[in-house]
């Protein structure tokens, strides 16, 4: 009995060390992609099979019209168009692996947790193994998370979901998802964050006073012979990450969100937010920018950041976080880099800074309502989430029941 074929696939080209996609009838396609470039090469493979995958929805029924056909509509139709079309373009090739030659009704519950199982036993993408990384071979290297699985699940049901708002189905399909991790109950305190910006202005902790237990932090070796010798000339340090620093007080006292702190200018713009340094506003959504389902409300600055923001503006091109003077996508090897130097864990991500704000003002008394304006959110999350670090708001309870309360 002959093997099954299995359809376009990545394939390691051993000879030009680069994944290649290869598909039936020897057809192969290079990526130019090396090999720590998984990721790329994945889109590179998507890129493909919509190239070449033309959909068929035929009579809208869903046992005849088959998922890669809804993904294929979904990504050409309407992902451009979404608030993250990078994070449908990370799940599509897996889904589309995974239920090559499956209809839309046969993506049952039982199918989705088969999906959710295979998926919880490959290893991250993001974690790279190999010599002289941490992780020595392919088994050491993590799992990927239940949260990963949700979002490409919930790929899969935005992409049926719209194939039958567009009358290409007859019935949409409900798609069974795992449950929600609990959530980290991690935030940052007063002396871990100043530990983190220390470490992104490019010090390094050397030792902590006997007596005051107060840490001292000096400039790095690399740092201090820039700026005595070479910063006249233009040379710059190695491994900086002071734009860490930007994004790490604008996300502290704001918080607002990863993505929209590095879509922050100087000037308003129809994309991203911008700073507005005269009100003291930061507009967190562009002029005539849509809403999304994550509300972009205008925040003010503080006294404190936007005293930094009106140095920064002296010393940037357009954005308010730039690294060699242009915009960045993320801040993940800047972040790391900030984060190992501090001392911190790698629970500490990014999103952190969102999350620390949040728990400061709650713990300080601020009301609900107010925090939940200035995260651009509704009451009620504020109160589900950060509500146990603030006891006193009950206390006028138990007071009553005591009888002390007159």
């Amino acid at each position: 009995m002959s093997r099954p074929k299995k359809g376009a696939h990545l394939y390691w080209k051993e000879r030009d060390k680069r994944w290649v996609i290869r598909d039936t009838g020897g057809v192969e396609r290079g990526t130019g992609c090396a090999f720590d470039e998984y990721e790329r090469a994945e889109k590179k493979l998507q890129e493909y099979l919509a190239e070449k995958h033309q959909p068929d929805f035929g009579t809208g029924d869903p046992t005849r019209v088959e998922i890669l056909d809804t993904l294929t509509y979904y990504v050409k139709q309407r992902a451009p168009y979404t608030e993250r079309p990078d994070v449908i373009a990370s799940a599509v090739p897996h889904l589309a692996k995974f239920f090559a030659g499956k209809m839309v009704a046969h993506a049952t519950p039982g199918v989705c947790q088969g999906y959710t199982t295979w998926r919880l036993a490959q290893p991250s993408a993001r974690c790279k193994f190999g010599p002289g990384r941490k992780y020595a071979t392919v088994d050491d290297v993590p799992r990927v998370g239940v949260e990963t699985v949700r979002r490409e699940l919930s790929v899969l049901s935005a992409a049926i979901g719209y194939a039958h708002a567009e009358h290409k189905l007859l019935y949409p399909v409900v798609i069974w998802m795992p449950e929600k991790t609990p959530a980290r109950d991690r935030w940052l305190s007063r002396s871990e964050a100043a530990r983190l910006i220390w470490a992104a202005l490019g010090f390094r902790h050397v030792a902590s006073d006997l007596i005051t237990r107060r840490e001292i932090w000096h400039r790095t070796v690399e740092d201090q012979q820039v700026s005595k010798k070479d910063r006249a000339a233009g040379v710059k340090a190695k491994g900086k990450s002071r734009h860490v620093a930007r994004f790490i007080l604008t996300g502290l006292y704001t918080g607002t969100r990863h993505e929209a702190i590095l879509r922050l200018k100087w000037l308003p713009t129809t994309e991203g937010g911008y700073v507005d340094l005269r009100s003291g506003v930061i507009f967190r959504r562009g002029i005539r920018e849509g809403e999304s389902k994550k509300r972009r409300t205008p925040v003010p600055m503080s006294k404190r950041l936007q005293a930094h923001m009106q140095r920064w503006s002296t010393r940037s091109t357009s954005h308010v976080v730039e690294f060699d003077g242009g915009p960045i996508d993320n801040v993940r090897r800047a972040w790391v880099t900030a984060r190992v130097a501090a001392g911190l864990g790698e629970e500490v991500t990014p999103h952190i800074l969102r999350h620390t704000f949040a728990t400061w003002a709650v713990r300080d008394g601020m009301s609900f309502g107010k925090v939940a304006m200035a995260l651009g959110t509704t009451e009620r999350v504020v109160e589900q989430v950060y509500g146990h670090h603030a006891p006193e708001h009950v206390r006028d309870v138990v007071e009553s029941v005591s009888g002390r309360r007159r």
